[in-house]
Formats: C-alpha cells, structure tokens, sequence
C-alpha cells in the first residue's frame, strides 16, 4: 500500500492497518485517499474473504488530522483557507473521508474493526461502518465533532443512531463525551471486549471463521440484513427469493446441503 496504510493478507483475511501511530493514525486527505484505493482493490480480490480494519501504534484512529480540518494543511479546506480549491472539492468538500463509508459497505465482505486506543470522531465513524467492532480495554470511543465546534461526519449520522438508538446518539453527538470501553459496550458502540488477548487477536479469530465458511451465501446474507434496515416486508421477501435462487446455484450450497443430508460437516470452498 502506501506510506500511511499496510495490507496482510493470510488465510483469506486482508487485515488493513492504519499506519501513522505518532500521530495516533488520525487521517489525512493521503490516508483516507490510500483506504479507499485499497478497499476498492479489496472488492475484487477474490482470495480475500473478510477483512480486518485496525491502527498501528495501540490506536484506532483519532479522527480527522488536525492540520486539515484547521485549514493548515497542503490540501485546502472551504471555509477555513483561502488558498484556490479545486473544482471538484468544491462540490465534495471532505473527498475521500465521505467516500469511505460507501466503500466499506461496497466491499460486500465482512468487515470487522479491531480497537485499542481512540477511536473517535472520523475514527470512530469508520468503526461503526464495518459489521462488529472488538475492543479491548484500552478502548476510547466518541463523537466528539462538537469539541471543536464542528458537526458529525463521515457518514456517522447514518450509522450511530442505527446502532445505538436515537437517545444515545443525540447524546454522544451533542456533549462529545468519550466511553470507555465497557460503557462502549453497554451502549452497542462496541460488539466485544477481547479479554486475556488483543482486539485484533479478537477481531482475527471472527474474520478466519467467516472467511472459511460459504463466502459467497456470507456476503449475500449480509446483503439482506442491510436492504431491510430501510425496506418494507414485501421488498425483502421479494429479495430473498432472488438471493435464494443465487445462492442454490453455488458450489457451497450444494456441499452445504449434501453434508446435511450425509450428516457431516461441510468443506466449503467459497465458491
């Protein structure tokens, strides 16, 4: 990848680390431009099964870099510099960061996050974007965009009160407060807490269970529970039985449903 972004890939898990620990891989225009590139690239890489979304350094990410949302930074910022911006910016002010919830629910792969430290504001957003969040105790989480006079962003006015509710989310969003990991947890902003191993350890261990299982029904199944978040019930029968036709023509299902019958376990393939 690129200075600011490393891939693994192992056991048809890519792990994804964000890679600027001195600055507790807060993200930059480049960074957020480097995870979009790689979750595209990710899409289409069929060895890959599940990935894994981490930091280096015990953090996540602490949100947007603080020289580009001052307007300090190479790259200019509507409103706070009055350096020329480029014409496209002017129309998507935030380029790559709002671009990065679409891409990490178009990867159509399970996508886990594994936390330790911040992972706050933009960070944060980019959690609640994958399908579970593992923590471990040194987690810290939080929509602090009103800490500095500023909005939500990154698509977490999407996720967050999906997640947590509207109550907690007006909460969160309107004081900035930071929880810990355990209160992260009793509110739904963390899935698990690794205890006794790390938040990736954790976080590898799920993704190697999805990635040896029937990908191709995994990834479609996952599908259907992000279609009926905003679809009625007749839309989602009507999707299911599309699905379904899909999914019985896969290698998998035919392993799946032989070793049923045969009353052993099934060896997928992901095919």
């Amino acid at each position: 990848m690129g200075a600011q972004l490393r891939l693994e890939i192992e056991g048809g898990v890519g792990v994804l680390t964000l890679d600027r620990p001195e600055k507790r891989n807060a993200l930059t225009w480049e960074l957020a431009a480097e995870l979009l590139v790689a979750l595209r690239e990710l899409r289409g890489r069929d060895e890959v099964r599940a990935v894994v979304l981490t930091g280096a350094g015990g953090a996540f990410c602490a949100g947007a870099d603080a020289s580009w949302i001052s307007g300090d930074a190479d790259r200019p910022l509507p409103g706070v510099t009055d350096r020329p911006i480029p014409r496209l910016q002017r129309k998507f002010p935030a380029g790559p960061f709002h671009e990065l919830p679409r891409a990490l629910l178009g990867l159509d792969k399970p996508v886990v996050a594994a936390i330790s430290g911040p992972a706050v504001g933009a960070g944060l957003a980019l959690a609640l974007a994958c399908d579970r969040r593992f923590g471990d105790a040194t987690a810290r989480l939080g929509a602090v965009f009103v800490r500095i006079g500023a909005t939500p962003d990154t698509g977490l006015g999407y996720f967050l009160p999906r997640i947590v509710g509207i109550p907690t989310a007006l909460m969160l969003v309107s004081t900035g407060r930071i929880l810990g990991a355990e209160e992260a947890r009793a509110v739904g902003l963390l899935d698990e807490i690794a205890t006794g191993r790390g938040a990736l350890d954790a976080a590898l261990e799920y993704a190697r269970e999805l990635a040896a299982g029937p990908s191709v029904a995994i990834d479609l199944a996952r599908r259907v529970i992000y279609k009926g978040v905003d679809s009625t019930l007749d839309e989602m029968l009507d999707y299911e039985e599309i699905l379904g036709t899909v999914t019985s023509s896969t290698a998998d299902y035919r392993e799946g449903t032989r070793a049923l019958v045969e009353k052993r376990k099934p060896v997928f393939e992901g095919r």
